[in-house]
């Protein structure tokens, strides 16, 4: 067993650890925003018929133009993004129904929906040491490449785009979201739509998940451990939606990507050394005749993903055209034939 594949075994109580304590204080601090459930949703008028399009940020969304296809193709259906990839969707013209946020990062999660306060005088906990501006998770990765360009123009752009559409958008967010985030999405006019993140066995005598939902009295949901995952789950167990694609679902890099622009390299350096490249797995996606590579947390994503799919009643399609989501449950196609038959 490689040593990717031996850490992704253990990649569940390192998520546990890392993001259990600021994700509490977090629902604390966000406690007196709480009006509305999540499962309020279910209720709301989004979009035609009995599908969705789930979006996540991965790099296909952008080598395949998949964002481009999907606005010209009309489609009619819920669409529920990753609040990573909100400014990609509004740029191309998509307003989704639903963007999902869950991270408690303090400052880099208002990045996605623009962030007033950016500015070349950030103090020094937002600078790197470079000529650059701001922080280097947004300039290494390929989220939402418009930042790594130009993060001061693209940053204006996106409070103009968020400030605009804000009143039509509905923000599914977890009780563990970032503060600033939060109160970023409120002076947008969105709606708020609360939900616990489920960080431990529910039925323990000691669990976390337990207690915070006893606190707070809202439902809590299993989001496979990342914001991608949390988009399909409300759209399939809060919506209620029976057919949902997949786009920028890659839970991997594309071929050619250094490993140290990858979200895990640094970390995975740190710790291994020069040994570490070892860590990451490659993977054959046939359906594009391509080798893509993952890190021991997307892996354990994956399979957490493919757990999910088996017990979910509804049909999904990956259609990102990359990536490593493919089997198990899964179904692969382009984004064309999703909306023009899948869907219907």
């Amino acid at each position: 067993m490689s040593l990717g594949h031996r850490l992704a075994r253990h990649i569940q109580n390192a998520t546990f650890d890392r993001v259990t304590g600021e994700g509490v204080a977090n629902a604390e601090v966000n406690r007196g925003l709480i009006e509305q459930s999540v499962l309020t949703l279910a209720s709301c008028r989004l979009g035609e018929g009995d599908s969705a399009i789930v979006v996540g940020a991965g790099a296909s969304l952008h080598r395949r133009g998949i964002l481009e296809r999907l606005a010209a193709s009309k489609y009619r259906g819920t669409i529920v993004v990753a609040d990573a990839v909100l400014g990609g969707c509004l740029r191309n013209g998509i307003v989704p129904h639903v963007v999902v946020s869950v991270d408690p990062h303090p400052t880099r999660i208002v990045r996605w929906f623009g962030d007033p306060s950016l500015t070349e005088a950030r103090d020094d906990h937002f600078q790197r040491h470079t000529t650059q501006l701001g922080d280097e998770y947004f300039e290494r990765q390929e989220f939402d490449p418009a930042i790594a360009e130009n993060e001061m123009k693209a940053n204006r752009e996106l409070v103009r785009l968020v400030d605009e559409h804000g009143p039509a958008i509905k923000l599914a967010v977890a009780t563990s979201a970032a503060p600033t985030a939060v109160e970023r999405c409120r002076a947008a006019g969105m709606a708020l739509f609360w939900w616990n993140p489920m960080y431990d066995d529910y039925d323990s005598p000691t669990s976390i998940t337990r207690r915070l939902q006893r606190s707070n009295r809202l439902p809590c949901l299993n989001g496979g451990g990342n914001v991608g995952t949390a988009a399909w789950v409300i759209a399939q167990a809060v919506l209620e939606k029976r057919t949902i694609g997949l786009i920028g679902m890659d839970f991997s890099y594309p071929p050619g990507r250094p490993y140290w622009k990858t979200q895990y390299g640094p970390d995975l350096k740190q710790m291994f050394g020069d040994r570490f490249e070892e860590a990451f797995i490659h993977i054959e996606n046939p359906h594009v005749g391509e080798t893509w590579f993952t890190d021991p947390a997307y892996y354990w994503f994956r399979d957490v993903f493919f757990e999910m799919v088996r017990r979910a009643g509804c049909r999904t399609f990956n259609c990102t055209e990359g990536g490593i989501l493919f089997g198990n449950g899964v179904e692969v196609a382009s984004i064309e034939d999703f909306v023009g038959t899948l869907s219907k």
